[in-house]
């Protein structure tokens, strides 16, 4: 089959042909990676900005910039009882497309400023929930004193890290999980005052190493003396800016020549992906833990009977086709949902239930278009909608993506599949250039003219705006990551927030799956590590046998 929208082939798998029927639907003539473009392009995790609420008229932080067209309500009032959704409510026109439709709705209902749910201090954290003391963190929960992390949960005193859990007092993380003390460490665990490590697992005390378990005091994977090891830490960690980004080369080198498993897979039965653990039965997943039978999702925590989907939190089952969304039953062609069932083509949808075509609902019931029904009369009137979408095309598609209130580049779905603007436009999506933040600042400084070492940097640097190397983009250094640097001996980075995330990136893999064989011993084997990728990629048995 060709994908309908970046003409590349693909195969539909009789597996996948049954999930289709099962979910009722016909396949969607998209390849994996254009169905996941066209839901993430719905999704802003890091894009923030400052605006007014426009029911009280404050400052508030949002996702969706001043200029967007959107009503946005500060969240304590669009979760509160001052207004009513229903007010916008309006009869379904035959004569017209359901899309058409649903956008003018889109248009006129007042929206949440994001998604960031019980928090305390944490202002400018986006699809979180229970974070305390925490900034700029993007879908990550029940952190405390945490700064610039993405998908992270129950970390305490860290700053920059992706994808890692139950961390503490560390800095520069991808994917590493129950650590203490470390820095700059990927796919590691239970690791404690480790440094530039990686396939690392219940370490003590080691300084560039690779593929070790159970060790302490090594450097280059090689053993020292603890009096040796000390004493070569003190020189290579001293604060220095020049010394840090030597010690990072070094380590790139190694990571390249490291063995990898061929899939980051823990505890897990019949599955296929990448970034899976405690799962069952989940094929073509990335990012998925504690689910069971889903494919071709990216994202999914304590989930079950899940297909094309995206994002997808705990306790969400039977769900096709949805982005953002947690504990949902039934829920399809939607984005963000929460605590709801029966939910169809809606655009924020929170504990409702047997709802169709609504934008910002709030604990409501039989609705269409914003406008409540007896259940009869749902039921009979969804039937009708249904049977028009059939005959215009539209059952069964996604959201189409002008009705994305966002830009491509502010969307998740530049993160995981970055496009220029050129190939964007030309696959349809919104392209608007993201406006530079510029922020206050007593003077401006090049991060080239910091000084070199930590020791040296006045307290009035968190006055300053610092501008980047090499893209010139000016940021910010906070109070408390400050104090982080000067009590850990890290050298202020001389890289905004999100060019240190976007090189967090590089050390993941993308999500595509590729048929191989082990480099060992030849059984076949499908992993994200392309054919032309450096590491010696080996099945689980044959790397547990040399790392373990």
């Amino acid at each position: 089959m060709k994908c309908k929208q970046c003409q590349s082939s693909f195969d539909v798998t009789p597996e996948e042909r049954r999930l289709y029927d099962k979910f009722g639907h016909e396949p969607t003539g998209m390849c994996f990676e254009c169905d996941q473009k066209n839901r993430l392009c719905f999704r802003n995790e890091r894009s923030l900005y400052t605006r007014e609420c426009d029911a009280t008229g404050e400052k508030i932080v949002s996702i969706y910039s001043p200029d967007k067209p959107y009503k946005v309500y500060k969240s304590d009032y669009w979760y509160g009882d001052q207004w009513d959704e229903l007010e916008y409510g309006q009869d379904f026109d035959f004569s017209r497309p359901f899309f058409e439709q649903l956008k003018e709705l889109q248009l006129k209902v007042p929206r949440p400023p994001l998604v960031n749910l019980h928090g305390e201090n944490s202002d400018y954290c986006n699809m979180c929930v229970y974070n305390k003391n925490c900034y700029l963190v993007f879908g990550g929960d029940y952190n405390e004193d945490v700064q610039y992390g993405t998908l992270c949960m129950h970390n305490r005193n860290c700053l920059d890290l992706d994808f890692s859990n139950k961390n503490e007092l560390c800095y520069m993380l991808g994917d590493t999980i129950g650590s203490y003390g470390c820095q700059f460490a990927f796919d590691s665990k239970n690791c404690k005052n480790c440094y530039f490590i990686s396939d690392c697992s219940s370490c003590t005390e080691c300084i560039l190493c690779t593929n070790l378990s159970n060790k302490s005091y090594c450097i280059e994977n090689q053993e020292l003396t603890k009096e040796e090891y000390l004493k070569k830490k003190e020189e290579l960690l001293n604060g220095s800016y020049k010394t840090q980004q030597a010690l990072l080369q070094k380590f790139l080198t190694l990571h390249q020549s490291r063995i990898v498993k061929f899939a980051h897979m823990l505890n897990c039965e019949n599955c296929s992906g990448d970034y899976i653990k405690n799962s069952k039965n989940c094929h073509n997943c990335y990012d998925t833990s504690d689910s069971e039978d889903i494919r071709n999702v990216i994202v999914a925590y304590e989930a079950k009977d899940l297909f094309n989907s995206s994002l997808i939190g705990h306790g969400s089952q039977l769900c096709y086709n949805t982005l953002s969304t947690i504990d949902v039953t039934d829920g399809m062609f939607s984005y963000f949902t929460m605590d709801s069932s029966g939910i169809r083509y809606c655009d924020i949808a929170v504990n409702s239930h047997d709802c169709f075509g609504c934008v910002g609902i709030n604990r409501k019931r039989n609705c269409i278009l914003n406008k409540q029904y007896n259940r009869e009369d749902y039921e009979n009137l969804k039937t009708k909608i249904i049977d028009h979408m059939k005959k215009t095309g539209e059952w069964g598609q996604f959201l189409p993506k002008n009705m994305s209130c966002f830009s491509y580049p502010e969307t998740t779905a530049h993160d995981y599949y970055p496009m220029t603007k050129e190939e964007a436009v030309r696959q349809g999506f919104n392209w608007m250039d993201v406006p530079e933040h510029k922020p206050e600042a007593d003077k401006i400084v090049r991060a080239d003219e910091l000084p070199d070492n930590i020791a040296d940097v006045p307290d009035d640097i968190v006055n300053w705006a610092i501008e980047c190397e090499h893209s010139k983009r000016l940021f910010k250094i906070t109070p408390q990551e400050l104090k982080f640097y000067r009590n850990n001996h890290i050298s202020v980075p001389h890289l905004h927030s999100e060019e240190r995330h976007d090189f967090r990136k590089m050390f993941r893999n993308p999500k595509k799956l590729y048929d191989g064989k082990c480099q060992k011993c030849d059984t076949p084997i499908q992993t994200t590590y392309s054919p032309d990728r450096p590491e010696k990629v080996y099945c689980e048995a044959c790397y547990l046998k040399e790392v373990y």
